[in-house]
C-alpha cells in the first residue's frame, strides 16, 4: 500500500463531501477533471444520495466529475468496486515478480467502457487501489 499523503485541498474536499453526503468519506483522489471519493463500507448509497443528488451537488460545487468508491477489506471486492457501475466478471490477484497485479476479466462489450477514454478509468482505479490495498497494478483482460 502506498503512503497516503492528503493535502489541505483534499482535506477540504473530504470535509465538503462528508457534510453534503453525511457518509464516512475517507479519501479523495483527483485526476484531471474527475474526483474519486472513497467511502467506508456500507456508505455508498448514502454518499450517492437519492437520484444521485449528492453527486450532482458536488459536481456543481467542485466543477469536476465526481465518483464514489466503496472500500472493502476483501481486495477482490474492492477492485471490483473501483469499476462500478460496469460489470466485472472476475478479479484474479497474482504475484508478478514483486508486484501484486489485479487481472480484471470483463466482457468484450464492457472492456472499452471500463478502460475509459485514454485509459482514464484504469489509471484512476490503479491510483485508488495503490493507496488503499496491496495492489500495485490493474490489467484488463
Amino acid at each position: 500500500m502506498a503512503e497516503r499523503i492528503i493535502s489541505n485541498d483534499d482535506m477540504q474536499r473530504i470535509r465538503l463531501a462528508t457534510s453534503i453526503t453525511k457518509a464516512d468519506v475517507i479519501d479523495c483522489i483527483e485526476d484531471d477533471d474527475t474526483i474519486v471519493f472513497v467511502v467506508s463500507k456500507g456508505f455508498l448509497g448514502m454518499a450517492i444520495g437519492k437520484n444521485a443528488r449528492n453527486i450532482e451537488k458536488l459536481k456543481e460545487i467542485l466543477k469536476k466529475n465526481v465518483r464514489f468508491v466503496e472500500m472493502d477489506d476483501d481486495e477482490k471486492k474492492f477492485v471490483s468496486n473501483l469499476f462500478k457501475p460496469f460489470k466485472v466478471d472476475d478479479v484474479i490477484i497474482e504475484k508478478v515478480g514483486n508486484k501484486n497485479v489485479a487481472k480484471i476479466k470483463v466482457s468484450r462489450a464492457e472492456k472499452s467502457k471500463i478502460i475509459g477514454r485514454g485509459g482514464k478509468n484504469v489509471r484512476l482505479a490503479r491510483m485508488v487501489a495503490q493507496r488503499h490495498s496491496s495492489i500495485d497494478d490493474i490489467q484488463i483482460e
